[in-house]
């Protein structure tokens, strides 16, 4: 077709169960729209096209800048055709389809345009009863939504006849069974809050990526959505705002007394959730409120660090006290040694023997120097020959406390600017004092090795300084969850809806406050809730209505 009543049909740009939308120009005003045309299969039924033609015009009443405008409702000859707004974009289950991830906020300002459409349907008398991701057109490159086909499957329970009933049961509302709520597949009445169940299911699909209520077949779907829970939402997303966790479980509750009574109503609880996440993002661009995880990581951090450094600086003190000792009594023991080694050759003034007893030692031993000097300051032998026959002229250093009163120890620098121990020992024969030995010590390896532990000590504090701060942090962020949830479920009592559980089985004191959370909550429950409705006698209400091959109807209560 390229014509139909006065629109020009340009292009299909969409097919469902009953219809087909083509891509039109209304020349008369110079417009382009879209024109649904009833499929001819459907357009031969009297009833479909009744029902086509009267929903069409039902939702023609509607005005409303989330819902796609209807401009027109007519028939070309046994064609009847609805041409509406052309919405330029795709709809959710395309956007799912492509793989796209939406986040927290998009999800929630789609749910907000999408319950302030549906309340705006039904403050003018209209269910939607097939809201499904296929019926919400998303514009392009924005979250502005559109909710399109108001009416077109709506079931009436009291006026369609039998054969209509199957027909629409087989053709179009269990195409898509998993979004339809309790009472929809139950067959009870439908009113409004069937349209909020199908868009909690909406919001549970877009922020989990599955759906509440699969099976392998419709009756399984219809009795899991009449009688089973769905999974926890944070159970398949982890990254879920509790609160938008909090509307899409209330929306889905079995019960419609139990679920958000209006449009509205749902759509003020999302914004609540809106003013949620940007009252996070402005925490964490402006920093006005340091989240607990970090404030505990920082304060473990410093706890952590000022008892690695006070332990730490204890520690090397002792350890460098120790090393210190150790080179002390080395360099006694040798200058002593020296001086017993000097004593017979100085007395005999046999200088060519010390000369070689200096020469052997400085070739076994890395010392800065060896000095024999006499009881007149005469030096007598050395390791640096040009020093020999010149008087000895004491160093000047930091004098070196030591146990042994006999021996002098000074800290000093070398000619190369090495830090030196210089060791001097009186000479003795028969308890007479008949000269010195001055011997340098290098303190480089006793600071070489210092300067490890330091190093050492040092990288110690730092990874336990970072473990610490990390374990605790992960800690309190898993703490912040669950008094996330305890704030969360304080206000749905403090709202009287007793109905809320956290149903947290942690093994812990938490646990045990979640426990007596759900346990008062129930009691409050049992005391100022209303009695549930009486459960349905056997043999009332239709759950799916299908066909078999002969033509007669099974119904399946």
């Amino acid at each position: 077709m390229d014509k139909l009543g006065r629109y020009q049909l340009i292009e299909i740009v969409g097919e469902g169960a009953m219809a087909r939308v083509y891509k039109a120009y209304d020349p008369e005003i110079n417009r382009t729209l879209a024109v649904k045309l009833l499929k001819a299969q459907l357009a031969s039924d009297d009833q479909y096209r009744l029902r086509f033609l009267r929903e069409a015009k039902g939702a023609g009443i509607l005005s409303h800048p989330n819902i796609v405008t209807i401009y027109d409702v007519g028939v070309d000859g046994e064609h009847p055709y609805i041409a509406e707004e052309l919405v330029e974009g795709a709809t959710l289950a395309d956007v799912m389809r492509s793989g796209r991830k939406l986040s927290p906020r998009e999800i929630v300002d789609i749910g907000i345009q999408l319950a302030r459409a549906l309340d705006y349907a039904h403050r003018k008398g209209i269910v939607h009863r097939d809201v499904k991701p296929g019926n919400i057109m998303l514009l392009s490159n924005t979250t502005t939504v559109k909710v399109a086909d108001f009416g077109i499957c709506r079931i009436d329970a009291a006026g369609d006849q039998t054969d209509l009933t199957q027909h629409t049961a087989l053709g179009d509302v269990l195409g898509t069974p998993n979004y339809m709520s309790p009472e929809q597949v139950m067959g009870l009445k439908v009113d409004a809050r069937s349209d909020l169940f199908s868009a909690g299911v909406v919001l549970y699909k877009l922020v989990t990526g599955a759906l509440p209520f699969e099976g392998d077949s419709i009756i399984t779907v219809a009795v899991k959505i009449a009688q089973s829970e769905p999974p926890s939402v944070d159970k398949l997303a982890h990254d879920v705002p509790a609160s938008l966790r909090r509307v899409i479980e209330r929306a889905l509750k079995k019960s419609p007394d139990k679920r958000f009574q209006t449009g509205e109503e749902m759509a003020q609880a999302l914004i609540g959730v809106a003013r949620e996440l940007n009252e996070e993002e402005e925490r964490r661009t402006q920093g006005q409120r340091i989240p607990l995880g970090v404030r505990w990581a920082a304060l473990m951090a410093l706890l952590v660090a000022l008892t690695m450094g006070i332990a730490g600086t204890v520690l090397y003190n002792r350890q460098y006290q120790a090393m210190m000792d150790q080179v002390m009594g080395y360099g006694e023991s040798l200058a002593k040694f020296m001086a017993s080694q000097s004593a017979v050759p100085l007395l005999a003034e046999d200088w060519a023997a010390i000369e070689v007893f200096i020469q052997e030692t400085m070739t076994r031993q890395n010392f800065p120097y060896l000095v024999v000097v006499d009881d007149e300051g005469t030096i007598r032998g050395s390791n640096e020959p040009a020093q020999i026959g010149a008087k000895y002229q004491p160093p000047k250093g930091t004098p070196v406390p030591t146990p042994d009163k006999s021996i002098a120890v000074q800290a000093l620098a070398d000619g190369q600017g090495r830090k030196v121990l210089d060791f001097g020992t009186p000479i003795l024969f028969q308890g007479n004092k008949i000269g010195d030995v001055h011997l340098g010590v290098l303190e480089e390896p006793l600071s070489r090795i210092a300067r490890l532990i330091l190093v050492m000590l040092a990288v110690l504090a730092a990874v336990t300084i970072a473990a610490a701060a990390l374990a605790t942090y992960f800690l309190a962020r898993r703490l912040a969850t669950p008094l996330r949830a305890l704030k969360l479920g304080l206000a749905e009592i403090g709202a009287g809806r007793y109905d809320f559980r956290i149903n947290d089985k942690r093994r812990d004191e938490l646990g045990e406050v979640f426990g007596a959370f759900d346990r008062a909550a129930a009691s409050l429950e049992a005391r100022y809730d209303k009695p549930p409705e009486p459960a349905m006698p056997p043999g009332e209400g239709t759950l799916i209505a299908t066909s078999r091959p002969s033509g007669a109807t099974k119904a399946t209560t």
